[in-house]
């Protein structure tokens, strides 16, 4: 008798946690005007967001059904996602500050050891002072001896996260049971930590103030520079120095190298826009020497390629997830704050009310009536906006210009026989990439 009454007890907690949840919900909405989305269940959230392999592909399905601007949730996470350029605009550059923030994630917490990183750091002032000093450093040049196994952790650590980890839904499980994903990328980020640790410290005892060599020097030179004010040197710990170290590598590596794969795996599936991007190098450089950055202003087929490579692969889907300082709104709906927001690059990307035939490959999009590029199109935004836009965008655009323009002058790219020129993505959740493929790359007779 008594093991019925704990069932019935149980199931009656259960129930009611389910009405005052669901009470809750309906007060917010009739409190404010809330973006519109699909029914979600307590705790859960939308079963159908969970079980999607892409969330661009979704959110896709949802636009269709509630407009630009919709919410969605994912187990505790309740997010308002933007689909369109006018309610990204509004958001990130009209309300500026308003959605500048970022929220807490717990694994996002533990990797960036306390959110003392850049990219997930919320909008204070030492998140501005960190910014300030990564963006004078990174004009430093890069000679790492260990670049070319961080770029295979960092490969490894991207791969594996996908959709995030089951944790951060449930937070207890990180004390009781975490899974073998999260133990397995948590290896991964220790061994990263430890090896900008390690070349941090090798900085150090070799630093010399009139010898700036790389970008740690220059985190180093601020901080000396700031030895007497104690204010400041509490924002320059050595855990915030490793993550911006951190967040400048993985930002740069990561993005470019899957930006790569994009625009490669379209070259070998697109013959004849390969052609044109190698008769502009030859005409524009030659084969007697390597492109140059100089060369970037003639080489605009080859840069416009790039862009559509860009648009069509969007390499960071959703970007980082936002979050709000005040209350707000965007689209007509009202955003409380301490809202999370997320930006559907994908969406501007293939937004057909800005591109024509949104799904073809077409370098000319981004070219004037003389074969010049033009003024960016309104809704392609690889880079973000506003108060957190991408820290490297004017060193990652003349940086896969010159990769793409030097791999494209020496070698022709093709498939083999009888594959499907047709890009099929792989990666999951918020990181599609192109799906493994196999190409055959033959030198073009350099002399």
């Amino acid at each position: 008798m008594s093991s019925v009454l704990s069932a019935l007890n149980i199931q009656t907690f259960l129930i009611g946690i389910i009405v005052l949840l669901t009470v809750y919900k309906f007060r917010q909405r009739w409190k404010h005007k809330l973006p519109p989305g699909p029914f979600a269940w307590p705790l859960i959230g939308n079963y159908e967001v969970m079980k999607a392999k892409f969330l661009h592909e979704i959110c896709a399905k949802y636009t269709k059904i509630y407009g630009p601007v919709f919410t969605i949730k994912l187990g505790p996470f309740q997010m308002v996602v933007l689909n369109d350029i006018n309610s990204v605009t509004e958001a990130l550059v009209k309300r500026k500050a308003d959605f500048a923030n970022r929220p807490f994630i717990q694994s996002v917490d533990v990797f960036t050891e306390g959110g003392r990183d850049i990219a997930f750091a919320n909008y204070t002032p030492t998140w501005k002072l960190h910014r300030k000093i990564a963006g004078k450093a990174l004009s430093a040049e890069l000679d790492d001896p260990d670049f070319v196994r961080f770029m295979k952790i960092d490969r490894d650590f991207t791969d594996i996260i996908g959709k995030g980890f089951v944790e951060d839904m449930f937070p207890i499980m990180y004390k009781i049971c975490p899974t073998k994903k999260y133990r397995t990328v948590k290896e991964i980020f220790d061994e990263m930590i430890a090896m900008i640790e390690r070349k941090f410290r090798e900085h150090e005892d070799t630093f010399d103030c009139d010898n700036i060599r790389d970008l740690t020097d220059s985190l180093i030179l601020t901080r000396k520079e700031a030895e007497q004010d104690e204010e400041m040197m509490s924002q320059l710990t050595d855990t915030h120095l490793r993550q911006t170290l951190v967040d400048i590598f993985r930002g740069g590596i990561d993005t470019s190298r899957v930006t790569l794969y994009f625009v490669i795996r379209y070259m070998a599936g697109l013959p004849d826009i390969q052609n044109k991007v190698q008769e502009e190098i030859d005409n524009v450089v030659g084969k007697d020497r390597l492109p140059g950055v100089n060369d970037r202003e003639s080489l605009s087929y080859t840069e416009a390629t790039l862009h559509e490579a860009m648009r069509l692969g969007t390499v960071s889907a959703f970007g980082l997830p936002h979050f709000t300082v005040c209350d707000t709104h965007v689209g007509g709906y009202d955003v409380p704050k301490d809202t999370m927001v997320m930006i559907n690059h994908w969406a501007l990307h293939h937004d057909p009310n800005y591109w024509k035939d949104v799904d073809k490959f077409d370098p000319t999009r981004y070219l004037d009536e003389n074969g010049k590029l033009g003024i960016k199109p309104e809704s392609w935004l690889p880079f973000s906006a506003g108060r957190r836009v991408c820290l490297g965008e004017s060193i990652a655009k003349p940086e896969l210009h010159l990769i793409f323009a030097t791999i494209m002058q020496r070698f022709e790219i093709t498939m083999p026989d009888e594959t499907n020129p047709e890009l099929k993505l792989g990666g999951s959740g918020l990181i599609p990439q192109p799906a493994p493929f196999e190409i055959i790359v033959k030198d073009r007779n350099m002399t």
